[in-house]
């Protein structure tokens, strides 16, 4: 198919010309898809870059909460233990003087709904 194309191509002016233009379109086609390419190559980079900062910064903001919770978390403890041992001293007071405590009733659920079957509208 290419002899049928290059054959007689300089001494037929409209099979050189079609030639020009197919040469002429393909070479912008490469350099229009190549520069597309390259647009888009380098816009994810950025996207990349601009979603690791905002994961760090997540982290980090994660990683403060997260301390800040712990410091709550550890003066709630000592101030549950303190409270703890104030209770225990008045609960051992209180149970040393009461020969007949009673223990807590445990507390009684009521019954799970029955389970009605489904109608598929087979027997």
């Amino acid at each position: 198919m290419l002899k049928v194309m290059f054959k007689d191509a300089l001494k037929t002016p409209g099979k050189l010309l079609a030639l020009c233009l197919v040469v002429y379109l393909a070479t912008i086609s490469i350099v229009v898809a190549g520069f597309l390419i390259l647009l888009a190559v380098s816009w994810v980079k950025v996207e990349m870059k601009k979603k690791a900062k905002a994961i760090e910064a997540a982290e980090a903001e994660a990683e403060a909460a997260r301390i800040e919770t712990e410091k709550l978390a550890a003066a709630a403890r000592a101030a549950d233990a303190a409270k703890v041992r104030t209770a225990d001293v008045a609960h051992a007071t209180e149970a040393a003087n009461d020969a007949a405590a009673q223990p807590a009733p445990t507390k009684q659920y009521a019954k799970s709904a029955v389970v009605v079957p489904f109608r598929t509208g087979t027997q």
